[in-house]
This record gives C-alpha cells, sequence and structure tokens, in this order.
C-alpha cells in the first residue's frame, strides 16, 4: 500500500535525480557558479572561525548563507559541489511540488508528467537549478506566492494570505534580486486583492500579506544595529558575486541598457507562452486574469527594477522565473479550461528557453553554456583566479578574505589566512603594523573602494611596504611578500 501512494511520484523524482546528476556533471566540467563561489569561501572562512559573528549574523542575503554553514558543519569535505547538490535538491523538490499540485488541480498522471517534464527540462530553469541555493529559494518563493495569488482574488482564505505572505519573505531573504522583486510586487499585489477589501480596507489587506516580510527585514535591522551599530549596514554586505553576477563589471553585460530591457520583455513571452495563452483566455474569469498579469508584471518590473541598481542576474536567469510563473498558472487554471493546446505551450517555452540561452551574453551563462556542450569553461574572475594561485602554499596571509571569498574557495581552504577574525588581524589593525609574511591589498581606485588592509596600511597598494616584494600586481588585487633579505 506504501509502495502504490509513492508509485505516482517516481517520474518527478527520476527528474529531481536527472537535476542533481547534471550539477555534479557541470562541476566535472569545471562549472561553479559565481554565486557558489562566494558562498563556498565565506562558509569555509566561517566554519574556520575566521570571520568575526557580528559579520556572520548580519551578512545579506542570510538564507543561502545559514543554509551553507548548516550543510558545511555536516559535511566535514565541504566543497563546492555540496552547494550544487542542496541547489539540485530544492529543484529537485519544486518539481515535486509541481507535480503535486498538478494532480490536485484534476489532470491526469500522464498529463501531470508531461507538463512537469516540459518544465523542468526548460534550459533556463535547469540554468537556475545549477546556479545556486539563493536563486532557487526565489523559485520557491514565487511558488508559493503565485499559488496564493492566483486564490487569493477568487476566495480570500486564510491559506491563500499565508501563502502570499511566507513566499514574499523567502524571496526577500534569499538573494538580492529576490528583494527587489518583493519590492516589484508590491503595487500589483492590489490586482490580486478582493475588491471590497481593495475599496474599503487597502492599507489593513496590505499589512496583512507584509507583515511578515516587513517584520523579518525589522528584525534583521535590528540586529544589525545591535551588532554594527546601523540598521541598514547589510546593504554594504551585498557583493556583486553574491548576486551571481561577477565580479568584472565589463564582462556580462547586467546592466541596464536598451538591448537588456527589450530582451527581459521578450524572454518572458519566450520562456513561458502559456502565461500569456491563458491570460487570452480567461474570458470572463477576471480574477484569473488579473493573477496572471500580476505575475508577469512583478517579473518585469523586478527586471528593469534590477538593472537600475546593477543586481540584475542575467536574462536567462531572470526569466527562468516563468518556468515557475507558468507552473502555478497550471496548478490553479480550472480543469475545466485546460486542453491540450495550451499545455503543450510548455514545450514551447522549452525551444525559446533553448534560444534565450544562445541569445544571452552574460558572461556567467556564457560559463554555463559552455559547460553543457563540453568546452573549455573559463574562469569566473581570471584576476581572483591568478590571487588565488598566488596564494596557495603561503602562510601567515594578512588578507581581508570577506572583501573575495571566491579566492578562499578557489583557494579550496583558509589555511594560514589572518582574515578580520583573527587575532592577528586585529593587533595589525591596533598597532598599524604586522608580522605577516603576505600581504594583500586592493586598490582603493577599483570602484569598489579600500579593503580593511588599505584602510590600516593607505599607502600599502601603491608604494609597498619597507621589508616587502610585490608578487603578484592586478587591476584590483596586489600581494606583497616577506622578502629574505630584509626581515618585515
Amino acid at each position: 500500500m506504501k509502495w502504490r501512494a509513492f508509485a505516482p511520484y517516481l517520474f518527478p523524482l527520476v527528474l529531481a535525480g536527472a537535476i542533481a546528476a547534471l550539477s555534479v556533471l557541470l562541476w566535472t566540467r569545471g562549472y561553479v557558479s559565481a554565486s557558489n563561489l562566494d558562498l563556498q569561501g565565506r562558509t569555509l572562512l566561517t566554519l574556520s572561525g575566521m570571520i568575526r559573528f557580528e559579520n556572520v549574523v548580519t551578512a545579506f542575503p542570510p538564507l543561502p548563507y545559514i543554509s551553507a554553514i548548516g550543510l558545511g558543519y555536516f559535511s566535514p569535505l565541504f566543497n563546492a559541489i555540496d552547494l550544487a547538490v542542496a541547489s539540485a535538491v530544492l529543484a529537485g523538490l519544486l518539481v515535486v511540488a509541481w507535480f503535486r499540485a498538478f494532480r490536485g488541480n484534476g489532470l491526469s498522471l500522464l498529463e501531470a508528467s508531461a507538463a512537469c517534464a516540459a518544465l523542468t527540462l526548460n534550459p533556463v530553469f535547469l540554468r537556475a537549478a545549477t546556479e545556486g541555493i539563493g536563486f532557487m529559494l526565489i523559485h520557491w518563493g514565487l511558488w508559493l506566492t503565485a499559488l496564493g495569488t492566483f486564490s487569493l482574488r477568487r476566495g480570500e482564505r486564510v491559506n491563500d494570505l499565508m501563502l502570499v505572505s511566507a513566499g514574499l519573505s523567502l524571496m526577500a531573504f534569499a538573494h538580492p534580486f529576490g528583494m527587489l522583486l518583493v519590492f516589484a510586487s508590491l503595487p500589483f499585489l492590489a490586482l490580486v486583492m478582493p475588491a471590497d477589501r481593495l475599496r474599503n480596507a487597502p492599507i489593513p489587506m496590505y499589512l496583512m500579506l507584509l507583515f511578515p516580510a516587513i517584520f523579518c527585514l525589522l528584525s534583521f535591522m535590528y540586529v544589525n544595529w545591535v551588532f554594527v551599530g546601523e540598521g541598514t549596514a547589510f546593504i554594504a554586505t551585498i557583493s556583486r558575486e553574491a548576486a551571481g553576477l561577477g565580479a568584472d563589471t565589463a564582462a556580462g553585460g547586467n546592466g541596464a541598457s536598451w538591448r537588456n530591457l527589450l530582451l527581459s520583455f521578450v524572454s518572458l513571452f519566450a520562456v513561458s507562452p502559456v502565461l500569456f495563452a491563458f491570460f487570452v483566455t480567461a474570458r470572463g474569469m477576471g480574477p484569473l486574469r488579473y493573477a496572471v498579469l500580476a505575475v508577469f508584471a512583478t517579473l518585469l518590473a523586478g527586471m528593469f527594477l534590477s538593472q537600475t541598481f546593477g543586481f540584475f542576474p542575467s536574462v536567462s536567469l531572470a526569466a527562468s522565473l516563468g518556468v515557475t510563473g507558468a507552473a502555478a498558472c497550471v496548478a490553479r487554471w480550472p480543469i475545466s479550461r485546460l486542453n491540450r493546446v495550451e499545455l503543450n505551450l510548455l514545450t514551447a517555452g522549452v525551444i525559446g528557453g533553448a534560444a534565450l540561452l544562445f541569445v544571452d551574453s552574460a558572461h556567467e551563462t556564457e560559463r554555463w553554456r559552455a559547460a553543457m556542450l563540453g568546452r573549455n569553461v573559463a574562469v569566473s574572475d581570471p584576476e581572483l583566479s591568478g590571487l588565488a594561485r598566488a596564494l596557495t602554499g603561503r602562510d601567515r596571509i594578512l588578507f581581508d578574505a570577506e572583501a573575495a571569498p571566491a579566492v578562499i574557495a578557489l583557494r579550496e581552504d583558509a589555511q594560514g589566512i589572518w582574515s578580520s577574525g583573527t587575532q592577528e588581524f586585529r593587533l595589525a589593525s591596533l598597532r598599524n603594523r604586522t608580522v605577516a609574511e603576505v600581504l594583500v591589498v586592493r586598490n582603493r581606485n577599483s570602484g569598489l573602494g579600500s579593503d580593511r588592509i588599505g584602510r590600516i596600511f593607505p599607502t600599502l597598494y601603491d608604494n609597498g611596504a619597507s621589508g616587502y616584494r610585490l608578487t603578484y600586481d592586478g587591476a584590483r588585487w596586489r600581494v606583497y611578500e616577506a622578502s629574505d633579505e630584509v626581515q618585515p
């Protein structure tokens, strides 16, 4: 009897296993996303006690960071593959959730399996599944939010309110792009509110939907104020690597441009044509039409907003959320209005997703595409890779590793690093001198400003230090090593 209960879930579980296998395959081919490198480096530093506690609890985004730290405690040989598999597990569980929702909406076993296969095998969803924990948590947040919005205007059940609230909170603390999506959704939540509530009590309705997210944000700001002295200090901890952009602003085309703005709009049509088919066929079904419009408008506004603030991950990653939006449509659309033509549009989205991946010129997407095709995978950031090689095998390194945690991930350990949480680093800060054998400093003109080492030794990057010789010279970073002739 137990086997019969789980038998229908065999196919979605196979799809989940395929995502995990793909993550391992890409890792063996040398692909590790920039966000995973950043997260792995921060986690290695935390597990080694080289980051101060206050920097851990005030880091943003907190959800993937906390998840990685927990994973590191249970994995004695913590590596990037652990993060990749964790992301794949989240993607696989989402596929199972899709299947269960499809079956609950009345689709047959074959139809639900076919819909899951079309959604899962969409190349942009596979791109998101191998990006990292944070981006898959955005997918989960959007899934919960979309499920709630499709039913909220029709019935205003407590469960729907909870789904929207939980989904928004999850997105806000999963990824910088997720936080911007939450802000982008605010005007469009009015589309899915019951008409009488929107007319008579819009503010209480907004508060009910946003209370968990607001409460979590205020709590996080309070923690920042207690430990750092500034409630908005977490904003400064957001890095390009944490957002999955890579450190080189010139490579990737992630910023605002007419090409990206136009491609963002077209990408949602290409990846999830079912959204527009359902909107057109929802004649006489105002609540469902408003829900589709709210999901589409939120994604599009989130893309534009993230480009404005410089946290646009890539066109293919942002458009992958349209796959989850399409899944919510199928899960909530009345079974009497579903037909084979509209379900087949999910398959058309696979073609659109494949085309989008070849149009997307972001550096991270190009690396992913090369790994999928079995070609040589370029490094995420050549300068950080060179810096990691320069520090490999060295000891007594004074380095603000929190400014470039990917270096620790590329180096594969934090051994010999004197970072901000170590006594040696604090002594150097107090005395303005150090006995370190290696000094690593960032260029204050790099666009990111000086790191902590540069603030302790303001002239180090330009002039070096007595007793040290330059061993690595980059546009953003330099490494000085103690000379054999002169003692430091």
